[in-house]
């Protein structure tokens, strides 16, 4: 993979993360207002703050995809006809929401304006997600042109949203829920994998590319199966140790192996895409 294609890569994931954890943050904070018990807003001031890092970080690795970084202003120049538009104005416009979520939430606002600021910026990140997928589902990429790459991307948002929160706060409500949800997602991507392999050497591009359907293929789809089948193994094992003290080497270790699993399921996605 060329460096550009790397950028994609980090752009999408961590993009992606930091819309996912908002999401977790935006629901978890929804049920403690409403619920018997009250979270404090400082439980979630860090997977905030990571939040709003990664999302900036997406967008500094975006400037190496371009060819001209310095005319990267020209990227939002046409966004009533362009979904790439679109998914640059958007993520801007995320990035800077969940920014500001993260300072309502050290400021000490009320719960409603927290709860409002956290819906308002979540819209954004959706829609910048939308927009993602969209960029690239058109009818010359036939691999990436189905209903898999929303569906895919929605998945890699909400596991790692998921997971992150869990690591980097194991006070939040509904820990083990939340665990339970992100070892569902993992085992759904695994059980899945074959499906799209045999999918993608269906496609056309896969008569035009090797690397689509051929070794290098199943070397990514083998690896990103080993990593996930470990990383569940080790959620499993957090779930299994709560509702008592989280297993922090254990949770910290499955982030990891499924962030890895991530990027190589990425890689494969890119590997699939041939313009015919």
């Amino acid at each position: 993979m060329s460096v550009r294609e790397w950028a994609l890569v980090a752009f999408t994931l961590l993009m992606q993360t930091s819309v996912g954890v908002l999401l977790v943050v935006s629901a978890l904070h929804l049920f403690s207002v409403r619920g018997p018990v009250q979270t404090p807003a400082r439980a979630f001031e860090l997977p905030l703050l990571v939040a709003a890092a990664a999302a900036a970080l997406a967008l500094v690795a975006s400037l190496a995809h371009l060819g001209q970084p310095l005319q990267a202003w020209l990227a939002v120049a046409n966004v009533r006809s362009s979904w790439l538009s679109r998914e640059i104005a958007f993520s801007l416009l995320f990035t800077a929401a969940v920014a500001l979520v993260a300072a309502a939430f050290r400021t000490g606002l009320s719960p409603a304006v927290r709860g409002t600021a956290c819906l308002l910026a979540l819209a954004l990140g959706l829609a910048a997600l939308y927009a993602m997928s969209r960029l690239y589902m058109v009818p010359a990429q036939p691999a990436w042109n189905r209903i898999a790459t929303p569906l895919g991307f929605l998945a890699t948002t909400v596991v790692l949203g998921t997971l992150a929160v869990v690591v980097l706060e194991s006070a939040v409500p509904f820990v083990r829920v939340l665990v339970l949800v992100a070892v569902t997602l993992v085992a759904l991507q695994l059980l899945l994998l074959p499906a799209e392999l045999a999918t993608v050497a269906r496609e056309p591009a896969a008569a035009i590319s090797a690397a689509s359907a051929g070794h290098a293929a199943l070397w990514l789809a083998g690896a990103r199966a080993g990593l996930a089948l470990v990383a569940a193994a080790l959620l499993v094992n957090v779930f299994r140790a709560l509702p008592g003290p989280l297993p922090a080497s254990s949770a910290i270790a499955a982030l990891v192996l499924v962030f890895a699993s991530e990027i190589l399921g990425r890689m494969l996605f890119y590997a699939s895409g041939v313009r015919i």
